[in-house]
């Protein structure tokens, strides 16, 4: 009878040992579970933080560039053809001074306009009835194939000396006078930038 008792202790205690671990793991799991869902929040959190940074940061570079460093403008008209054609959008770099026989975008009459400097301050211009143009005396080296004809009904009389702080502007296409010859020389400060490059997205 001794023995059998004993037997039976030992059996309950073998299933109360058996029982208990497996007792003893589940509590801690119940107890561990909400914790990372929490930790997957916060770092869906920190994430969406990062790309809102990171996008703040790329616009307020686009911002800085595009008002200090360049000038984009979408051109309309052919008076710089064949260099600018109608429909191109036109890149300028604002950070260098305009210079001889640079293509610059320049405001004018309330609008941006394209153009070519050939004179800057101090510079003698004179343009003959015939389509000669003369620059201190001088033929200009231009790629220009049209006659620079006076602008018809325009106040400017030639030789024509550049004032301080202007340049000369004129279209390639010289049968055009919407320029210098029609209203005279441009402010330096009108000036907004020197022609880079354009995208064209027609043919002709």
């Amino acid at each position: 009878m001794k023995k059998e008792k004993e037997k039976k202790k030992e059996v309950v205690e073998a299933q109360s040992e058996s029982k208990n671990p497996a007792e003893e793991s589940a509590a801690p799991q119940s107890d561990k579970a909400p914790a990372p869902k929490a930790a997957k929040k916060t770092g869906t959190g920190k994430l969406l933080l990062h790309l809102l940074i990171k996008i703040a940061v790329v616009a307020a570079v686009l911002v800085l560039v595009f008002s200090v460093v360049l000038c984009v403008n979408l051109h309309y008209g052919n008076n710089m053809h064949p260099a600018v054609r109608d429909g191109d959008l036109c890149i300028a770099y604002r950070l260098q001074k305009p210079y001889i026989n640079a293509v610059v975008l320049y405001e004018w009459g309330g609008k941006t306009c394209v153009g070519r400097v050939v004179a800057l301050e101090g510079d003698v211009i004179d343009i003959s009835p015939e389509g000669a143009l003369k620059i201190n005396g001088v033929n200009p080296a231009e790629e220009v194939f049209y006659a620079t004809i006076p602008a018809e009904n325009a106040a400017i009389t030639y030789p024509y000396t550049v004032e301080s702080g202007k340049a000369f502007i004129l279209n390639d296409f010289r049968t055009d006078t919407d320029d210098s010859r029609s209203f005279g020389a441009v402010e330096l400060k009108a000036i907004k930038g020197n022609f880079l490059l354009s995208l064209r997205h027609r043919d002709f």
